[in-house]
């Protein structure tokens, strides 16, 4: 191949690498303005996504109540809603789970106007005699504990009634109550009982004329 032909040869190789690159150059230039939109379009579409999930994390969080754990303290919770003095007929004694417990039905000892007026609400002579009513409308029963460590003061005796009063130990009194031990009949006699903390701690026949 002769000088000339190789200049020629030389100058076409050339001058394709200058229109490639002038056609790149082209093309890229053609496609800058795109994108560079198309970017800005996702960077926009970006930003508004983070304040959505910016938005919904605040609702979330400000339509929780806060919560605060249970703690463990170790001592059982013991209702004292019965704590008191209450007047009642006792309807059983009965051991079991470990302890022992009365099951029993509230009353009302009225005297004087308070009594008349309810004898006569209850179609009984009024004034009552010996000047005492003893209602009991409500029929609910309830269960307690009962200390069996105390002593029960009765009046009730075989042979009639100790106004005054005499105490037995609450062992003596189940027994009697029961009938597994001989005595009086307490089944059908009101008591004063003092609940605290929801366990029986003290039981008092009341004295009826």
């Amino acid at each position: 191949m002769d000088l000339r032909s190789k200049k020629i040869i030389a100058m076409l190789v050339g001058g394709a690498l200058v229109v490639g690159l002038a056609g790149g150059l082209l093309g890229f230039l053609l496609r800058g303005p795109a994108l560079n939109e198309a970017l800005n379009r996702a960077d926009q579409a970006e930003k508004k996504l983070a304040a959505v999930e910016d938005s919904s994390s605040a609702e979330v969080s400000s339509s929780v109540e806060p919560t605060t754990p249970p703690t463990d303290s170790g001592t059982p919770t013991v209702s004292t809603a019965e704590d008191g003095k209450h007047f009642c007929y006792i309807k059983t004694i009965v051991d079991k789970n470990g302890g022992t417990y009365l099951t029993v039905d509230y009353a009302e000892m009225l005297t004087g106007k308070a009594a008349a007026d309810a004898a006569a609400a209850a179609g009984q002579e009024s004034p009552p005699p010996n000047d005492y009513f003893i209602s009991n409308t409500n029929k609910k029963l309830r269960e307690f504990p009962v200390d069996t460590a105390i002593n029960v003061t009765l009046t009730s005796t075989a042979e009639g009634v100790q106004p005054e009063g005499y105490k037995v130990p609450f062992g003596d009194f189940q027994n009697i109550f029961t009938g597994v031990a001989s005595g009086p009949d307490l089944t059908r006699q009101p008591f004063w009982i003092t609940i605290k903390n929801g366990t029986i701690t003290v039981i008092a026949e009341q004295y009826l004329p």
